[in-house]
């Protein structure tokens, strides 16, 4: 009599004839146990937001500026990110030969916004050409009082505009 175990199959036995110096090969199907397991639930928290978008989230928190998240993105289904940034109060659009220039209505005649992408300072030509699909978050800032410290640059006087992308290194 061959009995054999094995983890997670019903135990076999078998009647095998053993003659001396003589082999004998056999197949040896073992019946797969069903095991029910009890339920799992699993309960928790949402976390925040954490890496390099913590800090959108806190800004936003603070309620100082305009901002615009993923889900609002793609319920506008925008082809291009002036369309967003259009729906924002406080923001016009000058478009001309097919090209639109998003501008804050108190700024002066001329003066663009800086643009910020993924926390660093960019051309305004990039930065317009960023795909909404693309697009993360958006913040924006439409006057000098409202600019946090980290988005000061060389033309932060006429508004800024931030940029998260999903491709950030």
């Amino acid at each position: 009599m061959l009995e054999i175990r094995a983890i997670g199959y019903e135990a076999g036995a078998w009647r095998l004839r053993l003659a001396p110096g003589r082999q004998i090969e056999h197949v040896f199907d073992l019946t797969p146990m069903t095991v029910k397991l009890p339920p799992v639930v699993v309960e928790g928290a949402r976390e925040r937001p954490g890496g390099r978008l913590a800090d959108f989230e806190r800004r936003r928190a603070g309620k100082m500026g305009y901002f615009i998240t993923r889900q609002d993105i793609d319920k506008l289904n925008a082809s291009y990110l002036a369309d967003v940034l259009g729906t924002v109060r406080g923001i016009t659009l000058e478009c001309t030969g097919g090209v639109c220039i998003a501008r804050m209505t108190r700024a002066q005649p001329g003066c663009e916004p800086q643009y910020f992408i993924d926390g660093v300072e960019s051309t305004p030509y990039f930065a317009r050409n960023t795909p909404p699909h693309d697009v993360l978050g958006l913040e924006v800032y439409r006057g000098p009082s409202e600019v946090p410290a980290e988005f000061t640059g060389s033309n932060s006087c006429c508004g800024v505009i931030v940029i998260w992308t999903k491709s950030s290194p």
